[in-house]
């Protein structure tokens, strides 16, 4: 019989059920306080059903409505609870775990506003796959629509942006219910998982009490919530089985000569070297040079991919070079990158295009005629068999991806210049083999995009390019720190400041976090929009200076500050990362010199 029926039908003889019997150890958190009432024996029993199926975090916020749950989840020695005060860094801060390690992260807050603050952070999470469970507490049915204080709609507040949404029914201890709880969650965590990943929000209603209170008799035996928790296998830590391609897709792609393998923002589950090693094998066995966002991994692993570009962004502004490397084919892997060049240049090529997700997206805004790939970069490379290769086309690219390179070294090594552009490409040659780094939206990702250079340092990426904004910057690059290797934040003045409410989280932060703080006092990216030309309004609407003193600021919440005047000492810095905290490094520099700079490096060092 199926064990979980097995455990309501036979409330009775629940002191015989043996734990032991099933996969996952019964070392509980069961104590008589998850026993007082039904709020805390629902807590209890979520919080002990959550570790079971394998998660590990819950970032919660205060609150009164959420006691139940939030007290659950700090006296569960399986679970790292971690209390942040804002919702919107906490949820940021989830997010940044959640990419790092891909398991679920809990969310716990209580009613009211609290919920909507989450928003910005589950729009992320929903664009770029990244599992997030939100536990919101809320009034019971009866307090709603009557002026209740701290009391909005809950229902499908995030509308469409998750996965999936459940009003979870009043707390009760019958053993149904209970049983009713433990699968609803387990629905939920396998719903983060399997398929298209992403955030799911359970609404949890409590009416009073909130608290535990001592009681002479408990509401529940802790036999009970034993038998209730019980799961059969840890969704978080399952392996979902291998996906095969269309046959007759595998050989259209493997009839092309002159093709383009173009990877965007993509984050592996499967692990860096994983990823590497199959987009290299890809590569290899079609002949096809691999064209690498700086949003993922693989300008990180050059050693073994010998036909990888960086630098294509500069390649392609040059027009007869572009239309000398017109390919026939193209396997997009994950997103386009960030670079307009060379979605333009995609967009007027007549090549074929396959566009290969793990996720059912569709991921091609240029809508050409495409065939959808859907699976891993590990099978579709397993599938293909080694073909006849045109080993020139692959060496025309890689000659011009040297030239560019020895270029751009020879234009950034002798610049004394504070210029925004010079810290990514130091940032490429000078970070810490094996560490995490972290890029802002706005400039600081088109930088990197235009300057970052291949290597073999094997460093994590992260972006926030989901949806593209700036929000939760801060907190984002703290949650990928947390419990991870050493990471680094390129971040710019406005991006940083737009989430400085998340330095409040650097005390329960395990992890060292370096941000690089380009202080341009303004929104730089905006001086690349036609609106910065001769417009009188544009500094007070666009650019939105700042004067803020980041070393005050920075002071004021006990954190490292560091004031660079010259490379050599920024090196020093990114080369020797701290210990557990975090330390800011600012660097300042001239918005409209750094515009000045950007054209002519691309018009002149570049294209000559």
């Amino acid at each position: 019989p199926n064990p979980h029926e097995s455990a309501l039908q036979a409330c009775s003889e629940l002191k015989s059920w043996q734990i032991h019997l099933l996969s996952i150890p019964a070392n509980s958190s069961f104590d008589r306080r998850a026993c007082s009432n039904a709020n805390s024996a629902w807590g209890a029993l979520c919080m002990e059903v959550l570790a079971r199926l394998g998660l590990e975090t819950v970032v919660l916020s205060p609150g009164s409505r959420s006691t139940p749950l939030a007290l659950a989840a700090v006296r569960n020695s399986k679970l790292e609870a971690i209390s942040v005060l804002d919702e919107r860094s906490a949820a940021f801060f989830a997010l940044g775990i959640a990419k790092r390690t891909h398991k679920p992260v809990a969310l716990v807050c209580t009613s009211g506003s609290a919920v909507a603050n989450y928003l910005p952070a589950v729009v992320e999470a929903s664009l770029s796959g990244t599992p997030l469970l939100l536990l919101t507490a809320d009034r019971p049915p009866e307090l709603r629509n009557c002026s209740s204080g701290q009391t909005i709609d809950q229902l499908k507040i995030f509308g469409d942006f998750v996965r999936e949404f459940t009003e979870v029914a009043l707390p009760g201890t019958s053993p149904r219910l209970l049983g009713y709880l433990r699968q609803t969650l387990v629905h939920a965590v396998e719903r983060c998982l399997l398929g298209d990943k992403g955030p799911v929000h359970l609404n949890f209603p409590f009416r009073d009490p909130l608290h535990p209170e001592p009681v002479d008799t408990p509401v529940v035996e802790v036999e009970l919530l034993e038998a209730s928790s019980t799961v059969i296998r840890r969704p978080c830590e399952s392996v979902v089985a291998p996906s095969y391609f269309d046959a007759v897709a595998i050989e259209r792609l493997s009839s092309h000569h002159h093709g383009l393998i173009v990877v965007g923002d993509v984050n592996p589950a499967d692990g860096d070297e994983s990823f590497a090693d199959a987009v290299a094998m890809l590569s290899e066995k079609l002949g096809w040079p691999v064209l690498a966002d700086v949003l993922n991994l693989l300008r990180g692993h050059a050693g073994e991919l010998r036909a990888l570009v960086g630098h294509y962004d500069a390649i392609l502004r040059d027009p007869n070079t572009a239309s000398s490397l017109q390919p026939t084919a193209v396997l997009q892997i994950g997103p386009l990158p960030t670079s307009k060049v060379l979605r333009k240049w995609l967009s007027d090529s007549d090549a074929v295009a396959f566009l290969l997700t793990e996720r059912p997206t569709n991921t091609d805004p240029l809508h050409r005629v495409a065939t959808p790939l859907l699976g891993s970069a590990h099978i579709l490379a397993e599938q293909l068999g080694h073909l006849r290769v045109d080993a020139d086309w692959v060496a025309r690219w890689v000659t011009e991806e040297r030239s560019i390179s020895e270029a751009l070294d020879g234009y950034f090594e002798p610049l004394s210049t504070l210029f925004e552009g010079k810290i990514a490409r130091l940032l490429s040659h000078h970070l810490p083999v094996g560490s995490s780094v972290y890029f802002a939206s706005s400039m600081s990702v088109r930088y990197a995009e235009f300057f970052w250079s291949p290597g073999s340092r094997a460093c994590s990426v992260f972006a926030n390019r989901g949806a593209n904004g700036i929000d939760g910057t801060l907190g984002t690059a703290m949650g990928i720190a947390h419990g991870g290797e050493p990471a680094f934040l390129l971040t710019g003045d406005l991006a940083f400041l737009h989430d400085s409410n998340a330095l409040l989280i650097h005390s329960e932060m395990k992890g060292s976090l370096t941000v690089i703080l380009v202080n341009n006092q303004g929104g730089g990216i905006f001086e690349h929009l036609p609106v910065a030309q001769n417009n009188p309004d544009f500094e007070s609407t666009f650019a939105t200076p700042q004067s803020v003193d980041f070393a005050q600021l920075c002071a004021a919440h006990g954190i490292s500050h560091y004031c660079i005047r010259d490379w050599t000492t920024l090196t020093e810095l990114i080369e020797q990362p701290q210990g557990r905290g975090v330390r800011v490094i600012e660097v300042r520099t001239n918005r409209k010199a750094d515009v000045t700079m950007l054209r002519e490096l691309l018009s002149k060092h570049v294209n000559n």
